[in-house]
């Protein structure tokens, strides 16, 4: 469940959005449009992110709702609103820019997900290991991962509990990128999108990035 309010400033109202399992931004806004009766292109949601999780680094200004000012470096003492991109899914409370108002939403927005993807080219197929390279490349991701190797290399952790916590670090960074793929948000996006893949396997191209990312 999230809460869906205006990107404006002061006390807001709020909607309820029942997000079902694999519904993504581009669904949100899709259901929106059809209730305010305006363009998908209109309308955008954007969400309080901590830097080191921002990978859109796009503030957007409550006085100026719609307008994206000057991006802005790192810094992890308050947490920034940023534009979300379509294909992402939501974490908490997210805002609504491009309308003046909720007028014409109920207060429980049930959101299903579109059609999910069963196959990638081989240019999809490399850019989706490139997503996941960045994303596992993070700051934050590295960090509990060199954590996790440390503890492995002390104390001698089994094979499948070091791969149960070696999942449980890479998690958010696959939550991030599954669904903009069109996959379902992991675990269950997580095989889905190596039977995609699978195909691509031979091609030395994709084999050199799947070496990259093991």
């Amino acid at each position: 469940w999230l809460d869906l309010q205006l990107l404006q400033q002061g006390f807001q109202p709020q909607r309820k959005i029942q997000l079902l399992e694999g519904a993504t931004v581009g669904d949100i806004l899709k259901k929106i449009s059809e209730y305010k009766k305006v363009p998908q292109s209109q309308i955008f949601l954007t969400e309080a992110r901590w830097t080191d999780n921002a990978h859109c680094l796009c503030r957007m200004g409550p006085k100026t709702a719609g307008a994206l000012e000057a991006p802005i470096p790192y810094s992890a003492a308050v947490p920034i609103q940023v534009k979300l991109h379509r294909n992402e899914v939501p974490e908490s409370c997210v805002s609504l820019g491009g309308v003046e108002d909720l007028d014409d939403l109920p207060n429980i927005l049930t959101v299903e997900a579109k059609v999910l993807r069963t196959s990638l080219t081989k240019e999809e197929c490399l850019q989706l290991q490139d997503d996941l390279i960045a994303a596992y490349s993070e700051d934050s991701v590295q960090e509990r991962l060199n954590k996790l190797k440390d503890r492995f290399e002390k104390e001698g952790l089994a094979g499948n509990k070091y791969a149960r916590l070696l999942s449980d670090i890479l998690l958010p960074a696959q939550r991030k990128v599954l669904p903009r793929w069109g996959f379902e948000a992991p675990p269950k996006g997580v095989p889905q999108m190596l039977a995609a893949i699978h195909p691509h396997e031979v091609d030395p191209d994709v084999d050199l990035k799947a070496v990259i990312l093991n």
